[in-house]
């Protein structure tokens, strides 16, 4: 469209700031969802026109006009600009923090004198050239979990509630080929949680639609390799995309089916930036594309279980192992409390000395990598803590170093106690490292492989592990969580599952949740082939209910009782929440600005709760102190009314940043 005349664009840019005016200059071909150069300042920004008008609020002299239409990328679509004016509003952030901030780095920066030679480089897809495999016959759960997807007209949100090697992939394998065949210019979205579920979800995918052209989108890939993947689904050329929660603002064309695989795991959400949920969007992007939304899981989020149950999404069940012979793993729970010091029982070590002898696999999982969880002093106390976090630093023995998780800083380990002296400092608790070490002086002749972010660390070598233990080139396996869920491992027969107390003790409400679909998880890698699979938890708390439900494999026991104390504590699902956070070099000036803060809210109905602020879990960050406040509401749409009014009244302060998150997944 060429425009003449006084015309005014509205441009989303990646700042705290409403879509601005800017001129259109005579002549210019413009479209709504059009990338543009503009001038602000002294710089040139990429921003996204959102809106055209006749006039303007702007003064005459400040006007400015845009500089450049980046015109040979084809315009954003008006869904993708709906489905990011929808986060921005909810979330509580700019448009332009929304759009902007949703493109690959390569569309988001200002053309450089290079921008035309890689932009062809960007439009090279790759074809890998993989050999077809076909689909496997479908048992009578599958196909007529199947059937409903496939039979949805419209917005249609389904929960594929199965246990764990139920065959929930093969059901979203068909389900995409259903899509594609009626359909020659359909697109699907295809998101995962973790980055090293990725490569061999891609694998499978190719392998099964190799007449395609499938693209992936996560944060290990290059900025040019995420451009080329995003590029590829924008110009519908690429008609499958699988990635993880960035994939979720992918620009298409035509989509038609959006599937959510481990729809429950906390990875979905955000942790900084916009602080989205994919998974909710993921819904919401189905429902602006009036098309199916397939949300997977064998341990569902109670969110979604309680919108199941009340009718607001459909329930599919898969009750059953899908391979020929496999059944659910046998779990029995070791009682720790008279075995002061050891690390694996008695019982435990008998099961992997009969495994390895049968020639079978053995997992072993610690959610904790390292060697230990802190040094501490036994003379006088003293325990190691990062410089820069209010945390433990955590003690590598390979490298020995003390590392924060949170921060990164890494330290050397003191030769003597900083504070008395004393030259036997000793590593508390137990992490990866440690329990590698051990198994391996118990089990000799055993091969121990160990995976988690510290041994796996360059590009590849994760899939190369993977690719070891289904090749039979590992006996025992000692990981975190990168290998408790989505892989089909044949010939692991038994699962020993260790410090799950430090969860059961835990005051965060989402803790016992976390650990119920954590420990059934990793349960489910046992016995998925012919091979009889068990799994052994070690606690100091064998009576605790939830173990009970696991012996039971019963997530609906679990959902039930925790939902009854959800309701019982008015908590989330029965409550909607939203948590203003601020940060600041000390903590009481962070304390005050969300005190001040409270007493500028305007006055909320009956439903609204604003409670004190609070200094946060972890209280300092990389050198600055934080604090919270949080707000609750019975009605979703009075807490954003609430949200929105109180946004305009609070005064920012030199040196404080503040943002709010909406549906903390944290507390």
């Amino acid at each position: 469209m060429s425009f003449n005349g006084d015309l005014f664009a509205q441009v989303a840019l990646d700042l705290p700031l409403g879509p601005l005016d800017y001129r259109i200059a005579e002549g210019m071909e413009l479209v709504l969802g059009d990338r543009v150069l503009v001038p602000l300042g002294s710089r040139k920004l990429v921003g996204v026109v959102t809106g055209f008008s006749r006039t303007s609020g702007v003064e005459e002299k400040k006007l400015r006009k845009i500089t450049k239409v980046l015109a040979d990328v084809a315009p954003l679509p008006e869904e993708w600009l709906r489905l990011t004016e929808f986060a921005a509003r909810y979330y509580m952030r700019s448009w332009g923090q929304a759009a902007v901030a949703a493109l690959p780095p390569f569309f988001r920066k200002a053309p450089g004198v290079r921008y035309a030679s890689w932009l062809k480089k960007v439009r090279e897809v790759k074809a890998p050239g993989v050999k077809r495999v076909e689909s496997p016959e479908l048992n009578e759960e599958q196909q007529s979990a199947l059937a409903e997807i496939g039979a949805a007209r419209g917005f249609a949100p389904f929960l594929l509630f199965g246990v764990t090697g139920s065959g929930k992939t093969e059901v979203y394998l068909n389900a995409m080929s259903r899509v594609l065949e009626n359909d020659r210019q359909a697109q699907v979205l295809f998101l995962v949680p973790e980055i090293n579920l990725t490569p061999q979800l891609e694998r499978r995918v190719r392998e099964r639609f190799t007449d395609q052209t499938v693209v992936t989108m996560h944060s290990e890939l290059s900025d040019l390799e995420r451009a080329r993947s995003w590029l590829a689904v924008h110009e519908g050329r690429s008609r499958v995309i699988v990635g993880t929660r960035m994939a979720v603002f992918a620009s298409f064309r035509k989509l038609r089916l959006i599937i959510v695989d481990e729809e429950h795991d906390p990875s979905y959400k955000a942790g900084d930036g916009l602080r989205h949920s994919a998974r909710d969007l993921a819904v919401k992007r189905a429902q602006l594309n009036a098309c199916p939304c397939v949300l997977g899981s064998a341990t569902p989020s109670l969110e979604s279980w309680n919108a199941a149950q009340r009718g607001a999404y459909r329930l599919l069940r898969l009750t059953h192992r899908a391979v020929q012979g496999a059944s659910l793993p046998q779990l029995s729970v070791l009682d720790m409390r008279a075995r002061r010091g050891e690390v694996l029982a008695l019982e435990a070590r008998e099961a992997v000395d009969a495994a390895i002898a049968r020639g079978e696999q053995v997992l072993v999982f610690i959610n904790r990598r390292g060697y230990a969880p802190t040094v501490s002093c036994p003379m006088c106390g003293w325990v190691s803590r990062c410089g820069h976090c209010s945390t433990f630093t955590v003690f590598h023995k390979a490298e020995k170093r003390l590392v924060c998780h949170h921060c990164g800083s890494s330290y050397g380990v003191p030769e003597r106690c900083p504070c008395c002296g004393n030259p036997e400092i000793t590593a508390v608790g137990l992490g990866t490292e440690r329990i590698e070490e051990q198994i391996a002086a118990i089990w000799p002749d055993a091969r121990v492989l160990r995976l988690d972010r510290d041994s796996v660390k360059g590009k590849g070598q994760t899939e190369e592990a993977f690719a070891k233990i289904h090749r039979g080139e590992a006996d025992i396996i000692v990981g975190t969580q990168m290998i408790a869920k989505g892989h089909d491992f044949k010939r692991v027969s038994l699962v020993l599952v260790l410090n799950v107390d430090a969860q059961l003790v835990n005051p965060d409400i989402r803790a016992e949740e976390r650990l119920f679909s954590t420990m059934l998880q990793v349960a489910g890698r046992a016995g998925r082939g012919e091979i009889p699979g068990s799994v052994f938890v070690q606690s100091r708390f064998p009576e605790h209910p939830i173990f009970s439900e696991l012996r039971a494999q019963s997530y609906e026991q679990f959902a039930q009782r925790a939902l009854a104390d959800r309701r019982e504590s008015f908590s989330p699902p029965f409550v909607h929440q939203a948590m203003l956070r601020a940060q600041a070099e000390t903590l009481d000036r962070a304390l005050g600005f969300l005190e001040r803060a409270k007493q500028a809210a305007p006055r909320g109905g009956d439903g609204i709760t604003v409670y004190d602020p609070v200094p946060m879990s972890v209280m300092r960050l990389m050198d600055e102190e934080r604090a919270q406040l949080l707000v609750e509401a019975q009605n979703r749409g009075e807490l954003h009314r609430f949200l929105e009014q109180w946004c305009a009244r609070i005064a920012p302060e030199p040196g404080i940043h503040w943002f709010f998150e909406v549906d903390p997944s944290d507390l």
